[in-house]
């Protein structure tokens, strides 16, 4: 008897540390999209001139989310992860595709930023702003990140990044 309790207690310690687990990526994806926002912060604040330019300050925000976005951001909601709200995860797994497009386009608007503080050690030259309208007509192409990421001021691809940020929230993000 004294033998079932002992399985009994270690198999009770055994699930509730399985629930912990299960339970941990939920805080990392906080942790993670709490660490991009304040990378995105950073950025404007730089574009903004609310914070003085240095290209490490802006190579590291942009690369900071770079690393959180793409594959990474994809396999942290994926993968039969536990969560506090199935409804949520329900409607990323209907929608596969379309967060596996927004994750992926995040990361391409932040190695634009990458390369953009990599051509300016000094100062956001003119070049890195936007000026005029930029794929804004309504009647205009859609943005696309694979094709125009690159060859669009980096200012421009900041706010592409935070309009991509927008979107995947209005759609996956719990209420």
């Amino acid at each position: 008897m004294r033998w079932c309790r002992r399985i009994g207690g270690a198999t009770t310690i055994a699930l509730s540390l399985v629930g912990a687990v299960a339970a941990a990526p939920a805080w990392e994806r906080q942790l993670d999209m709490k660490s991009m926002a304040d990378s995105a912060r950073i950025i404007g604040e730089l574009f903004g001139g609310r914070r003085p330019y240095t290209q490490t300050e802006l190579g590291e925000a942009a690369e900071n989310i770079r690393a959180h976005a793409g594959r990474r951001l994809v396999e942290s909601f994926g993968g039969g992860q536990q969560s506090d709200s199935k409804a949520y995860m329900e409607v990323i797994s209907s929608s596969a595709e379309e967060f596996a497009k927004l994750a992926h386009d995040l990361e391409v608007y932040a190695v634009a930023l990458t390369s953009a503080a990599d051509r300016n050690p000094k100062e956001l030259g003119p070049d890195t702003r936007m000026g005029g309208t930029l794929l804004g007509s309504p009647f205009g192409r859609k943005a696309d990140a694979d094709r125009d990421a690159a060859s669009i001021p980096a200012e421009h691809a900041y706010h592409l990044m935070l309009q991509t940020c927008t979107s995947c929230h209005a759609k996956f993000r719990e209420p």
